[in-house]
């Protein structure tokens, strides 16, 4: 993977979810063109000028740039997030509240609401964890493919068959509805577990264990933890088992590739730092009287 690949990979989620907000969840193809057209025009700015010092926003001014022109271009003859729409119909508010949704902590929600209507009720499993892998973690089709065992063609089917049921959302998840956030964070939850276990326990011929799988989940995860709504003991808990499973992961797998016995593992090589992670984590999950997998899972690992 190449540099330009690594930080497309970080940024995209952040821009996709910023520019699905403003365009409305029905315009997300607009939402990943544009990102596209962002990330193109990079490559061919820096491979004249140079990486900016600051690359991350140097991409974020440039996909709000590209919001702003279809803004202007085109809200006479397209509709988009519908309670937004009286600020992007008028010139003196559209600016403003396009600025505003690009600063850090509306962001941050955005990446929350993404990830929640990801988990949409009417998609199965695989296609909640396919939608979340494309649209929040920048993974491509080939990818994904490779992440499941399946072939391109299946997995371009599925994410087009997932999209369509995101489109048909009104707008992205409240995620400041506590009912609402509620009843979907079990999905959340099964989503996440399923990435990273997907990683950890991964079926692909080319290797045993998908480290960014791991850490795209754990990533996911603490954004999560970051919302009031989140820090649930279930949350914990399963914060606690992808610390103290990726702590391990240094010493899981051999020279050849071939995975080690949690038995033979070489237990100086295991992530110290996550194991003290793991164990606050899973300490803070025993808060109330809820047991879940994620609980009993973390307190017996097994490989």
């Amino acid at each position: 993977m190449q540099p330009g690949d690594h930080l497309f990979r970080h940024e995209s989620g952040r821009m996709v979810a910023a520019l699905t907000r403003i365009f409305g969840v029905h315009n997300l193809a607009l939402a990943e063109d544009v990102v596209q057209d962002a990330f193109c025009r990079a490559l061919e700015v820096w491979r004249i000028r140079g990486m900016p010092e600051n690359p991350s926003a140097w991409l974020m001014a440039t996909a709000k740039n590209g919001a702003l022109d279809v803004l202007r271009r085109e809200r006479t003859a397209r509709s988009f997030a519908p309670e937004l729409g009286r600020f992007l119909q008028s010139e003196w508010t559209l600016a403003p509240v396009v600025e505003e949704l690009f600063s850090a902590n509306a962001i941050k929600d955005d990446l929350l609401r993404m990830m929640f209507s990801c988990c949409h009720p009417r998609l199965p499993e695989v296609g909640q964890v396919a939608l979340v892998l494309h649209i929040l973690c920048g993974f491509s089709v080939d990818e994904i493919a490779s992440a499941f065992v399946t072939t391109h063609a299946a997995t371009e089917k599925r994410l087009t068959r997932a999209k369509k049921v995101l489109a048909g959302s009104k707008r992205l998840f409240d995620v400041t509805a506590p009912a609402d956030f509620s009843a979907r964070l079990p999905a959340v939850h099964r989503a996440l577990y399923l990435l990273f276990n997907e990683g950890y326990h991964g079926a692909s011929a080319e290797t045993a264990v998908r480290i960014e799988l791991c850490r795209e989940a754990m990533r996911l995860t603490a954004l999560l933890l970051g919302h009031p709504l989140g820090t649930t003991p279930a949350t914990y808990a399963l914060a606690a088992l992808m610390c103290l499973g990726a702590a391990r992961l240094p010493a899981r797998v051999d020279a050849s590739g071939n995975l080690i016995s949690l038995f033979d593992q070489d237990r100086s090589q295991w992530d110290q730092e996550l194991i003290a992670e793991g164990l606050k984590f899973l300490e803070l999950s025993a808060a109330g009287s809820e047991l879940t997998q994620y609980h009993v899972k973390s307190s017996s690992p097994k490989d």
